[in-house]
């Protein structure tokens, strides 16, 4: 084929293929390069190709086991304009030892090496091919080469076959050191196997990325071509494995894939793209902006744009204006915001964004931004970052966007026909709610019984005192009794004292019949309320039926049958009591027997007058008698209470004591009811952060989350602080609470619970606290109201990070924690993310180890704006478009003039020209001098 056809060839096919770089292939010369750089340079060819890179392929020694050299080749830069020159002196430097003459990798040398090995060859054109075939260094000597020339070293890349002409060609047996050493001098590998690119890159089963380091100093990338030897299979690799290359299409963008070899390069029919293109910002377009802005569009990659500058160049800028033209609120009294500050100069501002599905969204600012249900952004801005780190100590906002991010996951059966998770956790927690506050009502209701039984008790010592006065009140009153029946009838004062008696055992057997008739009508008032509010509670549980969709025949079994005679009877037992009553208290005409007390009062009036003679004495007798009649009926009554007291209100107060606790423990049971349906809710949660792998340091279980301090906080004003011990009592509480109680309560064990806080109840003391350390006010009821209340405790999901829960890691650790979980969890979102200084509150070491693998793996899925100072967020994430932005301030305006130049962290300017890398060191290192000078006094021995 003619040199005319095969250019034509390559150009037409070059161009249908989209090809943008290609490596031009000679066997130990520069031949076909050189003649290819005059085609595109000066005769205006290959116009659509950015990029010819000289591929010089040798043969090296040893030989592999089919009897051929190995093929190594050298990438060398074409960025200098003498970089031609320069190839061809280092090659005429390369020497190969024959008959003991050294010969030189150049034109005229090979001529006469080819020479030397055969005279019989025809001209120099066939001596010069026959030179190329035999010209076959050892490795060693390619290696010390390579090396002793410094301008070479800088400037090419050395690659090794992989197939059975290069490594794998040469036997592990006899030959594993030297594949070894070769593959450690070597930068990357010429294989198009998917199986040699995991074994390379560490990926493979067995081999994991630290034992090919030790092994070959370093990952290695694997790089494809079409090898192509004529027209036909041009760009055409073997399987469609073409080489895609994410850089500038420059031969430092080529370097890139040594540092990124996983990222960077990939072999296959496509490039790796987003699932998603419509979700992706293409273009930010300002305008109207009155001298704001220098340009009037930024072009977005598609993975993770990096905007830095200087403090005040105007990067937040960038994520505010593309999120206020993507229908994310703005938050108008936030300090850090870039709109917000500049309002007063940006009104009228007009901020458009070109997606990649070709829609447009746009807003005017400052009071007109683009309109959404749900922004089509996810902003991270610097007070979300800052509420994070301080504010949302406990993840609230987290457990929120949670929440969002695990009812998404959930099924249309697990959604329950509910749309949010909180509705989806309150209906399945209803029984359980409604439990709990039938528990709470019957507590406050058992501690106003629990403190009226503890009055009575309390009363025990008044009444064993007046008991014991009235005993010695009756004593010295029976002892005048002698003087005062000398002049008396004795018969008539022992049938009075008779009738006296009779009379008092009827006035006790109307007493017992009043007391039961009071009984019952209690229990037939509470009987009434009782079918009342079973009939309310029924229809709600029907309603909730029949909204199911349960039967209404079986609905309306749930209906309960009362006695329809149930008030009469009861009312004819308070009938009969009363007729009792009456009979007993008896009227002025009634008969004598049976005796009633009108009766037995008119015999006794009869007696009285009979019983002495003497009027004086008659008097004095009764008077006497009466007020030891009396006091005998006190001190009667007075044991009966006491007894009453020790024997049964005593046990009934212990009784419902116990009570209270058992109560008090229900209300937790009840909590722990609900753990296995909160597992089974959070369960998407569970998985995915199992899925993050144990380098994440994240771990989640279900336990009870306890606002202790608040709790604490409401008891305080029980005290008075007046009180001799209130402060010291205050304190012994709340280390009790915080040292035995709060674990107890998190460990959701009964038995622990319950010795902890008889702990508590000990120490507090309800019986004399009020007197002792409360205030005026303070009653017992209150008190107990507050120490068994539970609205401090709920159960929820607790969220752990390297073993200690997030509410106790410090800010910064905190931070980085609830910022890489909380991105983690909206995996499924493939909004672009706008993240805006995200470094500020987080140390440096979490961000390069946490933060930074996150957003590596993010960008592949998601478009990643990123507003940062931070190196490690720009070249650790290996960003594929750096924005770099810079403020004028220019005399006409009071405010600045912001421009944005971008490109890839590859792009270099050499001089004294700033390219994008150039910028990067400058503005994130503080120069090369800076880097250099931290570098050397770190010490740090590159292996």
């Amino acid at each position: 084929m003619l040199w005319a056809d095969y250019v034509a060839a390559l150009e037409k096919t070059a161009k249908e293929s989209s090809i943008s770089v290609i490596g031009v292939t000679d066997y130990m010369t520069l031949d076909g390069y050189e003649k290819l750089i005059v085609e595109k340079n000066l005769n205006n060819r290959l116009n659509t190709v950015d990029l010819l890179i000289p591929n010089i392929e040798f043969r090296v020694m040893p030989q592999t086991t089919d009897g051929k050299a190995l093929n190594l080749h050298l990438l060398v830069d074409p960025t200098e304009a003498d970089h031609i020159d320069k190839i061809k002196r280092a090659l005429r430097n390369l020497k190969f030892d024959y008959g003991g003459q050294l010969y030189g990798c150049c034109r005229e040398e090979l001529i006469a090496f080819g020479n030397a090995q055969d005279p019989n060859l025809l001209d120099d054109e066939a001596a010069y091919k026959f030179g190329i075939t035999q010209f076959k260094p050892d490795r060693t000597t390619i290696k010390q080469w390579w090396e002793s020339d410094k301008w070479l070293r800088n400037n090419s890349l050395i690659g090794i076959a992989n197939g059975k002409d290069g490594i794998s060609g040469l036997p592990l047996d006899g030959f594993g050191a030297i594949r070894d050493e070769i593959l450690k001098w070597s930068n990357f590998v010429f294989s198009g196997n998917p199986r040699d690119r995991e074994h390379y890159l560490g990926l493979k089963m067995g081999t994991p990325k630290e034992e090919i380091i030790r092994q070959y100093r370093s990952l290695k990338p694997c790089v494809h071509g079409s090898d192509a030897h004529d027209v036909e299979h041009l760009f055409k690799p073997d399987n469609d494995r073409y080489c895609w290359v994410k850089s500038d299409p420059t031969f430092h963008g080529l370097r890139q894939i040594l540092w990124e070899p996983e990222d960077r390069v990939h072999i296959g029919t496509l490039p790796p793209q987003p699932s998603d293109h419509s979700q992706q910002i293409r273009k930010l377009s300002i305008s109207n902006s009155a001298g704001w802005f220098a340009i009037d569009s930024i072009e977005l990659n598609a993975g993770l744009v990096a905007v830095i500058g200087e403090k005040g160049a105007g990067k937040t800028a960038v994520a505010d204006l593309s999120s206020f033209a993507s229908g994310y609120p703005m938050d108008k009294k936030s300090l850090s915001s870039f709109i917000t500050k500049g309002a007063l100069h940006l009104s009228g501002t007009k901020i458009e964004l070109e997606w990649g599905g070709g829609d447009k969204t746009e807003g005017t600012l400052t009071d007109l931004p683009f309109n959404s249900t749900k922004p089509r952004v996810r902003y991270l801005s610097q007070d979300f970052v800052e509420r994070l780190c301080s504010s949302d100590h406990e993840g609230a906002e987290l457990q929120k966007a949670i929440e969002e991010v695990v009812f998404t996951k959930l099924d249309e059966i697990q959604k329950e026909g509910y749309s949010s998770f909180g509705e989806l956790r309150k209906a399945r927690e209803a029984a359980s709610n409604i439990q709990k506050e039938a528990l709470r009502g019957e507590l406050a209701t058992l501690h106003k019984e629990v403190d009226r039984l503890q009055e009575a008790i309390d009363q025990r010592g008044s009444k064993v005192m007046s008991k014991a006065e009235v005993e010695k009140q009756v004593e010295e009153l029976k002892k005048q009794l002698p003087d005062a029946t000398q002049s008396v009838d004795q018969k008539v004062l022992e049938a009075l004292e008779k009738k006296q008696a009779l009379l008092k055992e009827i006035e006790d057997q109307i007493a017992t019949r009043s007391r039961r008739r009071r009984t019952i009508e209690g229990a037939i008032e509470s009987y009434a309320t009782l079918t009342k509010t079973t009939a309310q509670e029924i229809a709600k549980v029907q309603k909730q039926l029949l909204d199911a969709g349960v039967a209404e025949g079986t609905v309306q079994k749930l209906v309960p049958i009362w006695a329809s005679d149930s008030d009469d009877l009861l009312l004819q037992e308070v009938g009969k009591l009363d007729e009792e009553i009456v009979a007993l208290k008896g009227s002025e005409d009634a008969p004598l027997l049976p005796p009633s007390v009108s009766s037995v009062q008119a015999e006794i009036a009869r007696l009285k007058e009979l019983v002495a003679k003497d009027e004086v004495s008659r008097k004095r007798l009764l008077d006497l008698q009466k007020q030891i009649a009396e006091r005998v009926a006190n001190s009667e009554r007075l044991s009966k209470e006491i007894l009453n007291l020790d024997e049964k209100v005593t046990k009934a107060l212990e009784k419902q004591k116990a009570k209270q606790i058992d109560l008090y423990l229900q209300v937790f049971k009840t909590l722990s009811a609900d753990e296995a349906g909160l597992k089974e809710l959070y369960s998407p949660m569970q998985d995915a952060i199992a899925q993050l792998g144990e380098e994440m340091q994240f771990s989640v279980s279900v336990g009870y989350q306890i606002d202790a301090r608040s709790w604490l906080d409401r008891a305080a004003r029980f005290f008075d602080g007046r009180r001799v011990g209130a402060e010291a009592k205050r304190s012994e509480i709340e280390k009790i609470v915080e040292t035995s109680l709060v674990s107890a309560w998190k460990s959701g064990v009964p038995e622990k619970i319950e010795a902890a806080f008889k702990e508590l109840l000990a120490a507090v003391e309800i019986r004399t606290f009020p007197e002792k350390f409360g205030t005026s006010k303070l009653s017992r009821v209150e008190l107990s109201d507050w120490l068994f209340s539970v609205d401090h405790i709920e159960l929820s999901y607790k969220i752990h990070y390297a073993g200690t829960e997030l509410e106790y890691l410090s800010p910064g650790t905190r931070g980085i924690a609830l910022l890489v979980l909380y991105l983690l969890m909206d995996e499924d979102d493939t909004r672009p993310l706008l993240i805006d200084q995200p470094e500020g509150n987080l140390d440096n070491s979490s961000v390069y180890k946490q933060l930074v693998p996150y957003i590596r793996k993010a960008k592949k899925r998601r478009q990643i704006i990123l507003i940062t100072h931070n190196p490690n967020l720009v070249v650790a994430t290996d960003a594929e478009q750096i924005i770099i932005a810079t403020a004028a301030r220019p005399s006409s305006q009071p405010y600045p003039r912001i421009r944005y130049d971008s490109g890839g962290l590859e792009h270099s300017v050499s001089g004294e020209s700033f390219g994008v890398r150039e910028a990067v060191c400058l503005l994130l290192e503080g120069g090369e001098e800076a880097f250099k000078a931290r570098e050397n006094r770190y010490s740090l021995v590159q292996l």
